[in-house]
């Protein structure tokens, strides 16, 4: 276990190192090291503009894209939990479609982009209070009814979004909704990131508080009830969890897919089925997976940035569909 974790922490430091040195402009290792240390160097060494790239472009984009991994992942892993398929994520619940049309409608009608936070986490904590609602039965949340009303949810959500773009009335609002749509993190500035860091902190912490409760749905509703939880509110809490944290993925960086997906699946396979390490492990994967994809999406285009989401999906559907295979193999 403990050989795992560094291995992981390794790919971590690997691939924040490459984040901080390649990109549009290349910083070689030397010019990094100038930059966070420059007290071992000479103050005429230094270029002003390296370190203005560095401290207010390169690190900031870094933290939004672990952010953004972090809070997807750890949502995906709440939302497997609760429907107890590895195949949920936030997108099949609805909250993150939710949270992208209450986005939508915010950029059309101009308002103020400090707000989109707020604005996102309200949208997906609606969508999951509707697909919640329409699922509940009796001593919980039917499991079957959620995963169907989600992607009800999803779907109606795409459709105003897609009748929105047609009908954007100003080219510039319509171009600034798609490209947000595809996924970004470019141009993210330490302001915007800190309300994000805060809420996904917040709601990586609460996923910790409910860890014993996880640890019993895990066995089934009837054994946790049988067990003392009480399991109408424990699925809401978790469901209300992962819609603040997919609210902030999706506030920060857009729609962004998958990640919530093979984030805890990896962790499961890697490090077993504790719930508190499971948890951590989620997050580290999914912000290397964003990382790298953001990586990729700067490096690989010619003179233009590629979409994050058309990136993660590229590698997230042949993974998805890897996922159904096995478990139609399994319950054969």
């Amino acid at each position: 276990m403990i050989i795992r974790f560094l291995f992981l922490f390794l790919i971590l430091g690997i691939i924040l190192f490459f984040n901080l040195c390649l990109g549009e402009i290349v910083l070689s290792p030397i010019q990094v090291l100038q930059t966070v240390f420059p007290q071992f160097f000479p103050a005429n060494s230094i270029d002003i503009g390296i370190i203005d790239l560095f401290w207010q472009i390169r690190l900031p984009r870094i933290f939004a894209a672990f952010i953004v991994g972090a809070a997807l992942a750890v949502s995906g892993f709440l939302l497997q939990t609760l429907s107890r398929n590895e195949l949920a994520d936030p997108y099949l619940t609805g909250v993150s479609s939710g949270a992208g049309l209450a986005v939508a409608i915010a950029i059309i009608l101009g308002m103020n982009f400090s707000l989109l936070p707020i604005i996102a986490l309200s949208g997906g904590l609606l969508a999951s209070i509707l697909v919640a609602g329409m699922a509940h039965i009796p001593g919980g949340i039917s499991i079957t009814k959620l995963l169907l009303a989600g992607i009800a949810i999803s779907a109606i959500a795409s459709s105003i979004i897609t009748l929105i773009l047609i009908n954007s009335n100003t080219t510039s609002s319509a171009q600034g909704l798609f490209l947000w749509l595809a996924g970004s993190i470019a141009g993210k500035s330490w302001d915007e990131i800190l309300p994000s860091s805060i809420y996904t902190s917040l709601g990586i912490f609460a996923a910790f508080v409910m860890s014993k409760a996880i640890r019993l749905l895990n066995l089934g509703t009837q054994i946790a009830a049988s067990l003392g939880l009480n399991v109408a509110i424990s699925q809401w809490t978790i469901l209300f969890i992962a819609a603040i944290l997919c609210g902030t993925s999706v506030a920060l960086a857009g729609i962004v897919g998958f990640v919530g997906l093979i984030g805890p699946y990896l962790a499961r396979y890697l490090f077993g089925n504790n719930e508190r390490i499971l948890i951590v492990v989620s997050a580290i994967i999914g912000g290397i997976l964003v990382l790298i994809s953001d990586l990729a999406a700067r490096t690989l285009g010619q003179g233009q940035e590629l979409p994050l989401s058309t990136l993660l999906s590229l590698f997230g559907g042949p993974f998805f569909l890897i996922l159904v295979l096995k478990q139609r193999g399994e319950n054969i």
